[in-house]
């Protein structure tokens, strides 16, 4: 190879040589740089790592002793951490894998999803209000402020949130804004009208009745913050004295003291009553409420019930009526004229003396102390009593006493209303002699019926054996004839016989005082049913529930007896009917007994009730039978009627109370 080649190559190799040293010293020199700076590098991290851990103690601390609620949740909503105070809030622990989503109202969903979507969108939530379920069932009411947690890149990679139960305050809240509600419900509709002013006479509240009385167009809530310093003045003109209206406003707000129930007299009629009242706080004025209240009913009410007391003081002293007001122990404090007339006394002579000892007989006496006793326990009553006047004739008097109140209800006394009954007592007695006579009558009357009934009788039956005698020793001998006149002698005294029966039956009714008893009409129907001789032709028909009364179960026989043999005496048709029913209302029964017979004309309705009158003379009559009939039904306090068709039957209508 020649030299120049050689010494070109070394002098390349030279070259490569420095080089490559220069580039070692730069690599060293770099190194050592770098070394450097991954010393300064991990002192930094070191440093940081301390910060971070010291930055990463105090939020967790933050995090545990934080009062509220404090949540931190995925995207998905499901809880990755949560502090005790949410743990306490919520009822479940980190460990129950809770979804904040699940906890929602099923009420409040579609509010939680606009939540989440603001969230999202904006990146927090603020004063938000949402019910959830916690895990004891029971329904709250949280506050949530909530933002989103994102990475060193801006991702969001989590939500973070402070809930706070504000179940109890807001039904506090609630309880405090329906109490306003109420109290400015109650001011606005009193009956009373209130202007509440402050301290500058500025308006704090008013109702609607203070504008009526003052004839005011505004409303209330226009009214408030409305000086009142010239409202005198502006209706002044709705009293009778408009001076002394605005002079005694002016005086009663300089001297700020309480000034109850001053009258006030408007140019209408109408009377107020008004109440100043100031208001102080700690001692400061801070203002007056005025109330006003309409007495004019009260006042005209006041004055018409003077007036009545007046008038009835005038009836009660010039009364015919005896009239004492008497106290526990018997002493009399209060007579009219008519007592004092009544008993000789007069009013000073009486006045706290005993009325028990200076008027009543022994007997009466007793009376009367029985009788206080009830009046003590609050029983007004009305008893007799014997008196003697001052003049020591005796008398009867009826008392209508009543017991006397004081304010409290206790009882303080006896008022006593005194009826003389002397005359009345006399008309009594003879009454009752007489009613002892007339008792005697009847009794002696009802041993002669029966005395003539039996006497009376028996000569008949011997006319009857004389008929038959002669009408067995002469069978075959006697005309057709003479034997029809003996058969007619024998009908005659059959009804002979059953008149005397009749009239004996008819003058026992109401004699006999027997007790009443329940009687059965169903049984005592079917008695009579059997006892009947009914036709075949008639179809007698009962009603399945007749009820059971109170009575004499002979009379209600013959009572039901005596119509329904009437109806069957009286049927002209080929196909009779006779019914008996009843209906009832709330004292009385009202019974019916219809046939479909002869009828009975208008103008006979009352005669056939009378004694001894008959519709026609049927061999089987008496005219007694429905006098009998009568004469039950009035025993029984009932009433008897009747409709009828001539031609088509008849209905008799009576009552028997329940």
């Amino acid at each position: 190879m020649s030299d120049p080649k050689i010494k070109m190559y070394e002098r390349a190799l030279a070259r490569e040589k420095a080089a490559r040293k220069e580039a070692e010293r730069i690599l060293e020199e770099k190194s050592l740089e770098l070394y450097h700076k991954s010393e300064e590098l991990r002192v930094s991290n070191s440093k940081l790592e301390d910060i971070v851990k010291e930055r990463t103690s105090e939020l967790e601390g933050v995090f545990e002793n934080i009062v509220d609620a404090y949540v931190v949740m995925d995207l998905m909503g499901t809880v990755i951490k949560m502090n005790q105070a949410a743990e306490e809030l919520l009822g479940y622990t980190i460990k129950d894998g809770l979804n904040l989503i699940e906890l929602v109202h099923p009420d409040e969903v579609q509010k939680a999803s606009k939540g989440f979507e603001e969230l999202y969108t904006a990146g927090s939530v603020t004063d938000f209000h949402i019910k959830i379920v916690i895990a004891s069932g029971k329904t709250c009411l949280v506050h949530i402020n909530a933002s989103l947690v994102r990475n060193a890149s801006g991702k969001v990679i989590a939500a973070q949130g402070i809930v706070r139960d504000i179940t109890q305050e807001k039904a506090a809240e609630q309880r405090l804004i329906d109490s306003e509600n109420r109290l400015s419900t109650l001011i606005l509709n009193l009956e009373s009208g209130i202007l509440l002013e402050d301290e500058h006479r500025n308006v704090v509240i008013t109702n609607n009745r203070f504008c009526d009385f003052f004839s005011i167009s505004a409303t209330p809530d226009q009214l408030i913050g409305v000086n009142c310093e010239n409202a005198a003045t502006e209706s002044k003109d709705l009293f009778k004295n408009p001076e002394e209206f605005i002079s005694r406003i002016n005086t009663l707000t300089q001297n700020k003291e309480q000034v109850l129930s001053d009258e006030l007299k408007l140019k209408d009629g109408r009377i107020l009553e008004r109440d100043f009242i100031p208001i102080y706080e700690e001692g400061v004025y801070k203002g007056h409420l005025w109330t006003y209240r309409d007495v004019t009913l009260r006042r005209k009410f006041r004055e018409s019930i003077e007036a009545e007391r007046q008038k009835y003081s005038d009836i009660i002293a010039n009364m015919n009526l005896g009239l004492t007001e008497v106290n526990l122990d018997n002493e009399i404090l209060m007579v009219n004229n008519s007592f004092e007339l009544l008993s000789g006394y007069t009013e000073e002579e009486i006045l706290g003396k005993n009325a028990k000892e200076i008027l009543l007989t022994p007997a009466s006496q007793i009376r009367l102390t029985q009788e206080k006793k009830k009046r003590l326990k609050g029983v007004s009553n009305s008893y007799e009593v014997e008196v003697i006047t001052k003049s020591g004739e005796l008398r009867h008097l009826l008392i209508s006493a009543a017991p006397n109140y004081n304010i409290n209800g206790k009882v303080i006394g006896s008022i006593g209303v005194h009826l003389d009954i002397t005359e009345l007592k006399s008309l009594e007695i003879q009454k009752e002699n007489l009613l002892k006579k007339l008792e005697k009558s009847n009794h002696e009357l009802q041993e002669y019926a029966h005395v003539v009934s039996h006497d009376l009788k028996s000569p008949l039956r011997s006319i009857n054996a004389l008929v038959n005698w002669i009408k067995d020793d002469n069978e075959g001998v006697l005309t057709e004839e003479t034997m029809s006149h003996l058969e007619m002698i024998d009908t005659t005294l059959e009804k002979m016989e059953q008149l005397i029966s009749d009239v004996l039956e008819y003058s026992s009714v109401g004699s006999e005082n027997a007790a009443p008893e329940k009687v059965d009409l169903q049984e005592v129907l079917a008695d009579i049913e059997t006892l009947l001789h009914c036709p075949e032709h008639i179809t007698l028909t009962i009603h399945p529930d007749l009820p059971t009364v109170n009575g004499d179960k002979v009379k209600l026989q013959q009572l039901f007896q005596n119509l329904m043999s009437n109806a069957i005496r009286y049927c002209d048709k080929e196909k009779g009917l006779i019914e008996v029913g009843f209906t009832e209302n709330k004292t009385h029964y009202t019974f019916t007994v219809k046939d479909n017979g002869i009828g009975i004309p208008k103008e006979y309705h009352d005669k056939i009730f009378k004694i001894f009158q008959s519709l026609n003379n049927h061999k089987d009559s008496t005219g007694i039978g429905l006098s009998i009939v009568k004469k039950i039904v009035d025993l029984y306090k009932g009433s008897i009627w009747l409709e009828s068709t001539v031609g088509e039957g008849t209905t008799f209508f009576f009552t028997l109370q329940k």
